[in-house]
Parts: C-alpha cells; structure tokens; sequence
C-alpha cells in the first residue's frame, strides 16, 4: 500500500467512557484527519475462552497508510483495552477533494 493511500480504521472504545479526548488526540497528533464516534452498541466476542457482552462505541479514523505505524503507537499508548482493536480497511476510491484533504491534514503528498 502506498504510504498516501487513504485507509479507514475501525476501533472500539469501551462504552460508558467518552471517547472524545482520545478522538481528539489522534486528529492533534497529526494520524487522523478526522475521527468519527458513533453511538453505543453491543458487541458479543469471544473472550479468554468464553463468549463476553458489552457495551461499545464505533471509532472511525480517517487516515493515510504512511500513519498507520504512528497511529498503532498512539492507541497502544491511550487506549484502555489490554487489546484494542485496529482494522484498517483500505478506499476503493473518493472524492478527490476529499482524499486531497485527508492527505494534507496528516502530512502526506498527494
């Protein structure tokens, strides 16, 4: 992947919690050109061997490929999960204004 490919990450955040000194912090360092939070949800998942409910919240992170590595960084240090997640789903495509301002708001060219 090139390092100004526009990707999305996926994490969740433990519901309960807000989330928005995290969001911010990301967008303030520079990985993320903008985070989306949604509301709470329940997720099911398998657990240290048996099945666990919860309640979650979806983040969305918009970012380029070339802040994939800073970003790992950023969740590994704030985020309170022993194992938080971060998928990274690569665009097909975009508007290019768009994928032009994702790429300058996180220092990539393009």
């Amino acid at each position: 992947m090139e390092p100004d490919a526009v990707v999305i990450v996926l994490v969740t955040w433990p519901g309960g919690s807000d989330p928005a000194p995290f969001a911010a912090a990301l967008v303030e360092a520079g990985v993320a050109a903008c985070v989306n939070v949604l509301p709470e949800m329940e997720s099911i998942y398998r657990w240290e061997g048996r099945i666990e409910r919860a309640r979650e919240r979806q983040i969305l992170v918009k970012t380029t490929a070339g802040c994939l590595e800073p970003l790992r960084q950023q969740i590994a240090g704030r985020h309170p999960y022993q194992v938080p997640e971060m998928l990274v789903v690569e665009t097909a495509a975009g508007g290019e204004g768009y994928l032009r301002w994702v790429r300058e708001s996180t220092g990539q060219p393009g």
